[in-house]
């Protein structure tokens, strides 16, 4: 369950959410970019008349190699203006960016909501490729669940445990792949309906 932001509280439950992760990390918070496409990952309350909670966000931003507020690009992050498979289809390029499940609702099935999410933005935007700084452990649970569709380009920004991967998620590769998606989300394929 997930909310596209579009409203100033929506906005706020997502700031609330992400800034407390990144206060916990000790993560540098980004701007938030004026052209970006929020969403709030959901959990009903356990009280049915109250409103659902925000456990998790997610932002896309339109690739721009010259922004100098880009969370992907730039001197102390990635390279990814060297591909030419990124150059090429820049305009159908999205940055990944404030990407989190809140810590206690972590391990409990979440983790459907945020595929739900990329299958949304994917099906309203059509991009080609997604690219990001991603944590270790969430770029090995893609890559376990898309294979080849997401690979590592270049090192690891920063070391240890706070290592980030350059990665670049070929969506459209996935969105291709009509059995992996409804494998993923638990849906019936046409001739099983």
């Amino acid at each position: 369950m997930f909310e596209i932001v579009k409203t100033h509280r929506q906005q706020k439950k997502f700031e609330e959410t992400w800034e407390y992760i990144c206060s916990r990390h000790g993560w540098y918070n980004d701007p938030y970019s004026d052209d970006a496409v929020r969403y709030n990952l959901l959990m009903p309350h356990t009280l049915r008349f109250l409103k659902p909670r925000v456990v998790g966000t997610i932002e896309f931003i339109p690739y721009s190699p010259n922004n100098p507020f880009s969370t992907v690009e730039g001197p102390s992050r990635a390279n990814f203006t060297s591909y030419n498979d990124i150059q090429k289809h820049q305009t159908r390029t999205w940055e990944i960016d404030k990407l989190c499940i809140h810590e206690q609702y972590q391990r409990k099935g979440h983790f459907k909501g945020i595929l739900e999410i990329f299958y949304n933005h994917a099906i309203t935007y059509s991009p080609k490729f997604y690219i990001a700084l991603m944590d270790k452990k969430f770029y090995r649970m893609l890559k376990i669940l898309y294979g080849v569709a997401i690979e590592q380009r270049g090192d690891a920004i920063y070391s240890g445990k706070d290592a980030l991967l350059p990665i670049v998620f070929d969506v459209e590769k996935v969105m291709a792949n009509e059995e992996l998606i409804n494998k993923y989300l638990n849906r019936k394929t046409l001739t099983q309906a």
